[in-house]
């Protein structure tokens, strides 16, 4: 296969997609309503754009180093992401606060569903097409649910991540700190001394006087 029979492959696999795309995600109707909100676009926006960063890195890999390992690596991180760092988060979502969870049961998303809603990022040609028209269902469905969510019954909403964390750790630092013993950093205090023994002048004093008799008699 000639390099110019591979474009036009890619580009009617492309422009296939592109004319059923619309229909798909209107006939993937949820099965049950999602008790979560939509979460922020700026967030999400962000995290795309991080786990983008994360995929190129490895086709440049590929490409500078000739060597396939950056690219498998790249590609299973495309479909995994959603569940490679923790369950429900990817890189960028972790960076963020999102995750993705299963409107079904609400628990964080899996690998399984986690390839469901991206496998359609690895077809060449296809990739590029589904971004622009996943960010457009993004944008203007209630939930924010694209075709990959539909298809996986997932959703991105907003959660624990990188800000959040920072907070707790934060907390329990002050927290600790307020459980510490104050340490007193003031001089001891010297014991004042007996008026017995404690003379401060030349002249006896009266109490001087009676305190010497009282050694006198315990002496005798």
């Amino acid at each position: 296969m000639t390099a110019i029979t591979a474009l036009v492959l890619v580009s009617v696999m492309s422009a296939a997609f592109a004319v059923v795309y619309l229909p798909l995600v209107a006939r993937l109707v949820p099965a049950i309503a999602s008790p979560y909100a939509k979460a922020d676009l700026r967030k999400r926006f962000g995290a795309a754009a991080v786990d983008a960063s994360v995929s190129l890195s490895g086709a440049i890999g590929w490409w500078t180093l000739d060597s396939i390992l950056p690219l498998i690596a790249a590609a299973a991180y495309v479909v995994l992401r959603d569940a490679l760092i923790a369950p429900g988060q990817s890189v960028g979502k972790f960076l963020f606060g999102l995750h993705v969870v299963h409107v079904r049961t609400q628990r964080r998303c899996s690998r399984g569903r986690s390839i469901a809603r991206n496998v359609i990022f690895l077809v060449p040609g296809l990739n590029l097409v589904a971004v622009v028209l996943e960010w457009m269902t993004i944008v203007r469905d209630p939930q924010g649910e694209r075709l990959g969510d539909r298809l996986a019954e997932t959703q991105v909403v907003d959660g624990f991540g990188a800000r959040e964390l920072v907070k707790v750790s934060r907390r329990r630092r002050t927290s600790d700190l307020r459980l510490q013993p104050s340490q007193s950093h003031a001089a001891p205090r010297t014991p004042l001394a007996s008026p017995c023994f404690a003379r401060t002048s030349l002249v006896v004093t009266r109490s001087e006087k009676t305190c010497a008799d009282q050694r006198a008699g315990t002496n005798s």
